[in-house]
Order: structure tokens, then sequence, then C-alpha cells
């Protein structure tokens, strides 16, 4: 790691302060402040509890006294360095004076330009304003929105050639610059100065009648109509006003640009048939936005009818439309449809541990399935149609309460469950043409932990995840809990599986797979926190635990109960995540966040024994709580 070391007297050579966070050269997201942490020099012949660093000579922050400091400065954007210094409170005579520097380091970085306002004494147009994922293609009757940033408090229009000129455009209040980390784990704090000025918006319905290929939308910015002539006959200036050279002192009245992307209007490739290549595919509500379904199987085939970069959008009913990655699907021989199938009979199959509901399709069509409630869950079928005469109970299951049925839409099938218990987990796949719900019983002998098979996952392992400021790694923390939590759930009779049990690497995706081969009764990941850059490590830290199926919701609560109570640490959530080792379906899956890694008293704690087992019998406990409030339940 390259660091600066400023010398502050000719005779004297410092030593110097090891900068964890950020990397030199880094581009930090920050808004206005962001943190820096690291940790003094080790031989240093002082008490650490004694010191402080100073950053860009105006604020100071102790050192813990294993070493490690975290700071929380100003920052403005470009080039910023963080100078940070470290004194000894001992030597404070009077704040008047700087007391002697023991140790220097130094770390340059890049703050992004926030968007700024642009001059009004100039007319100009910046570019697309939250464009599309790419280039465009579009049929009749469909909406295309334009926008654009620009010299705020003017006139803009768009035009499509060869099919549109001049569609007014107006411009929207100032909006915030998005900043996800500050929403999510902050107070939610984005300051008025960078708010973005200047954003014209407008919209135009697709034609029918007209076809176009990869055409890109222009933008006009420039005085009104009315401000022109009123400056004319003021000015004596240029009467031309069509004449974008003419200018009054100097401001062109009128400046032009084009879009980033390009369109295509009633495509003639389109549509078409595609097919899926591969089972952990997703579909999506928007391009590279929120899941519509997880997991679609390879094989089932869904109708193409327009295009965004490098995305489809897919009709999967009358109405209902989602998108799916290109990459993820082929496009079948010209001319073929997805299936359309005619649902007869719904029916039902116990299992020892499971009930199956099958439906026969007479194709592979896109679903969705909805857990309402934890008793409730509807199967989404898309492209297929009600026939449904027949339901049949397999009676011996006493899972399944009731199922009916309904048609949403033209080519949207929509069946209900009700479930006499909380749901457990749940599988969905096809065999040849017929697609299966497979509903999961609770394990037996609720509510004990004993006969639990239990997969520990210690996050990270070939990466590091986050580091505290003395180095100490979080895939490191990870295993140490996990280890210790490992050995209290067998020492209770549980049957435990490692996702890793040392500092070998597993992939990500490998984690989930590992708990479903294993037929997981639960799945915990372990991991220690860490915050996006810009929000307030000081004011924005504690425990807190993750899901993403409504199933696992109860388990995560329990957990993050339990490990509040035990940590003395601030609460800082219980969160619905997006996180690929709790999507899966089968079992509960939480995710926990023990720890922050960035503040040195979370990371000496997590060094320690002592927080390790505090930690692991909470999730333990957190385990025990949930497996009785589910027997209670039943």
């Amino acid at each position: 790691m390259l660091m600066g070391l400023a010398a502050f007297t000719p005779a004297q050579e410092l030593d110097e302060i090891t900068i964890i966070y950020p990397k030199p050269a880094q581009v930090v997201g920050a808004v206005d402040s962001t943190f820096v942490f690291g940790h003094i020099p080790d031989d240093l012949p002082y008490d650490a509890e004694r010191l402080f660093v100073r950053i860009n000579g105006r604020d100071d922050f102790p050192v813990h006294e294993d070493g490690g400091w975290l700071a929380f400065v100003p920052v403005t954007p470009g080039e910023f360095t963080f100078d940070v210094r470290l004194h000894s409170y001992e030597d404070v005579v009077s704040e008047m004076l700087m007391p002697p520097v023991l140790a220097t380091g130094s770390v340059q970085v890049q703050i992004p330009e926030p968007a700024e306002r642009l001059p009004s004494d100039s007319v100009a147009i910046v570019g697309d304003y939250d464009p599309p994922a790419g280039d465009l293609v579009l049929n009749g009757g469909e909406l295309l929105r334009v926008s654009f940033r620009g010299t705020p408090n003017l006139s803009a229009w768009f035009s499509i050639p060869g099919v549109v000129d001049s569609v007014p455009m107006v411009e929207a209040p100032p909006r915030a610059q998005a900043y996800w980390g500050e929403s999510v784990f902050g107070a939610g704090a984005i300051p008025d100065s960078l708010l973005i000025h200047g954003i014209y918006t407008g919209y135009y319905r697709v034609p029918s009648h007209v076809t176009i290929v990869d055409t890109p939308v222009v933008y006009q910015l420039g005085l009104s109509q009315d401000a022109i002539e009123i400056m004319t006959v003021l000015t004596g200036g240029p009467s031309n006003v069509d004449d974008s050279d003419s200018s009054f002192f100097g401001l062109k009245p009128l400046v032009q640009d084009t879009s980033g992307y390009r369109l295509s209007i009633n495509h003639s490739g389109y549509p078409f048939t595609v097919r899926f290549t591969d089972s952990v595919q997703t579909i999506r509500h928007d391009p590279r936005r929120g899941y519509f379904s997880i997991f679609q199987p390879e094989g089932v085939e869904a109708l193409a009818v327009g295009a965004e970069g490098a995305w489809y959008k897919l009709k999967l009913s009358e109405s209902q439309y989602a998108w799916a990655a290109a990459e993820s699907v082929e496009p079948v021989a010209y001319g073929i449809l997805p299936a359309k199938s005619y649902l007869k009979v719904i029916r039902t199959y116990r299992h020892d541990d499971h009930v199956l509901v099958e439906f026969p399709l007479s194709g592979k069509h896109p679903y969705r399935v909805i857990e309402d409630t934890s008793k409730r869950l509807r199967v989404l079928l898309y492209g297929v149609t009600s026939d449904t005469d027949w339901i049949r109970y397999d009676r011996r299951d006493s899972l399944i309460e009731l199922i009916t049925w309904q048609q949403v839409e033209p080519g949207c099938y929509e069946a209900t469950i009700d479930l006499s218990r909380a749901l457990w987990g749940f599988d969905t796949y096809y065999d040849g043409n017929r697609l299966y719900l497979q509903l999961n019983y609770a394990p037996d002998d609720l509510p004990f932990i004993e006969g639990k098979r239990i997969v520990i996952d210690p996050g990270h392992s070939g990466d590091p995840g986050a580091v505290g400021p003395t180095g100490y790694t979080e895939a490191e923390a990870n295993l140490g809990i996990s280890l210790m939590l490992a050995e209290l759930l067998e020492h209770r009779g549980a049957e435990v599986i490692m996702t890793r049990a040392d500092a070998r690497h597993v992939e990500l995706y490998d984690r989930p797979s590992i708990a479903r081969a294993a037929d997981a009764d639960l799945f915990i990941s372990v991991h220690n926190n860490a915050l996006p850059d810009g929000v307030n490590p000081f004011e924005n830290h504690g425990t807190s635990s993750f899901y993403y199926h409504p199933h696992s919701q109860r388990l995560a609560a329990a957990i993050h109960q339990r490990m509040v109570a035990a940590a003395d640490m601030p609460d800082h959530g219980l969160y619905h995540g997006n996180l690929a080792v709790n999507r899966p379906t089968q079992y509960p899956a939480v995710l926990v966040e023990c720890a922050f890694m960035m503040l040195p008293e979370h990371e000496a704690r997590l060094k320690t024994d002592r927080f390790r087992i505090t930690i692991a019998r909470a999730i333990a406990a957190g385990i025990d709580d949930f497996l009785k409030e589910y027997a209670d339940d039943r």
C-alpha cells in the first residue's frame, strides 16, 4: 500500500500510519462526508489510549487500545487527500498550540463531482437523464419517455427524425441525486445542495403505422419564442428565430444534441419466442431492476415483444410484462409461438417430508409464486387458460386446506393454496411439461434443535469481506463465530453442515447449493458488517438480520431479537434483503450481521472468544425461539 509521508522536522523521520480504507486512487462514492480508518504503528512507545489522530488538520478522533482508529470527515469533489497525523493527549499544552506529530499517513482518492446546476448565462445540454439500459425497440401504442439535463429555466423539445418534430418538454422540479447507502443504512438525509436542476421530460405515444430502425432522439433547448421576440425588440438583435447561430450578447437562442441510445419502432424482427437456457435465471420488473420471479427453469418459453439494451421485454399475458437478460435466453425458430395450455386438473400427492401440487400443462410456461401470508401461496401461470373441472386432494396430507383458482386475465391463470399451518419452505420445478409445487413439511420433533439439519455459512473466504482498522478480516471473524455456533448446535444434537470450516475459498452460489444438496432444515449465514461510502459509522452501526422470502422472516426476527439483547450494541435493523444466500425457497434462510468491522471497538471484540460465544449463543437461542413459535402455531 502506498502511503504519503510528511516530514515535519528535517532531523526526524516520522513513523507511518497504515490506512486500511480507502485505497489509493479509489473512487469514493460519498455525498459530502465519508469515513477513513486504519491503525497506528505497532512499536510506538506510547499508550494507545492516550493517542488521537487529526484528519486534515481539523478533526480529532481517538485511537483504540488495539491501535485502530476510525474517522468521519467532510470531503470535496475531485482529487481529495486524507492527511492523517498522530498526536498524544499528554502533549496537548493548550488548544492554541499544535502538539508534536508522532506519525503520519495520507491517501489520495477521487470524489465524484455532483451534477451541478448549469449557469444561466449559457444554453447547454449535458445529455440524457436517467436513460434506458441501451437501445430501445418499441411497438405501436407504447410510450417513449424522454428526458435530458441542461440549462434550467429554458424551453425544450425533442424530435424523432422521420416520425415527429418538436414535441414540447417540461422542466421537472429539482430531483435528489440517488444515494442508496444513506437511504438504507443511514438517516436518509441528502443535502439540498445536491439537488439536480434543469431536468427536462416529455413523452410520445408510438404510432402503429411507422417503422424506423436505429434512429436517435434529437434534443433541442433554448429560449422560448416569446423570449426571442422580446429580446429582438429590446436589443435590435437578430430576427431570424430559426437561426441557431444567431445570438444575443453571446447567448445562443437554441442548442441541439442527440440521445446516447437509438430507437427502433415496429421492428420487423419482433415478436419472437425465446427459451430460457439455465435454471437459475430470473425475470425482472424492468431492465436491471427488481425481481418479478426467480429461478425460471431451463426450457421455459415466452414471447419477446421489445428490447432495451441487452434485455428482452417478455409479454406474459394480456397486460403483464417482464424483462429477461438476453444472455439468459435463446431465440427459437422464427414463427414458433410459446405453448398455450388449458389446465384441466390440479392434483396433490403426499410424500414423507412434503406434499406435491401438480399442474399438467402442454409446455413449459413462465410462472410466479407469491407468498401472500405465512399460510397462503398464489401460483401464477402465464400462457395458461382455465379448463379446470377437477381438483383432487391427497387426503393423507393435512398441510393443504384448500385450493382455488381464477382466470385473472387472458393468459394468466392463478391458483391459490391455503395452508393449515405456516409454510416451512417450497420448491418449484418441471418434470416434462408438468409443473410441480413442492411444499415442504416442517422437520420432526419440533420445537427441539436435536435432529435438525442446520447449514452454517461463514461468509466470505477467498475474498476477505470487510476489513477492520487493524487489518482483521471479516472472513476470519465470520469463521470464528461460525465454528463456535456449530459446536453449540452439535452439542444440542443438531446435524451441522459447514459451507467451510477453514480459510478455503467457496464460491457465493455454491453456498446455497451445499444447503440444497444436504436437504437443509435451516440455513444461517454469518457475516459482519460494513457501510457504503458516505454513511456515518458513529451514528449508524449495530446488529442486524436479513431475510428474503416471507417464510424466513420469523427466523430472522427471532435471531435478531436475541442478538440485539446479547451483543450490547444498537439495533441496526431487521431487513428484507435481496441476498444470494437467502434467495433459495426450500427452507428458512437468514443472514446475520453481528457487528461492524470498521469500528475499532467492534473489531477488537470480534477477536475475542468471549464475544464470539456470546453471539453464537444468541443465534442458537433465536433458533430455539423460532422452532418453539412454529410448534405453537401448528
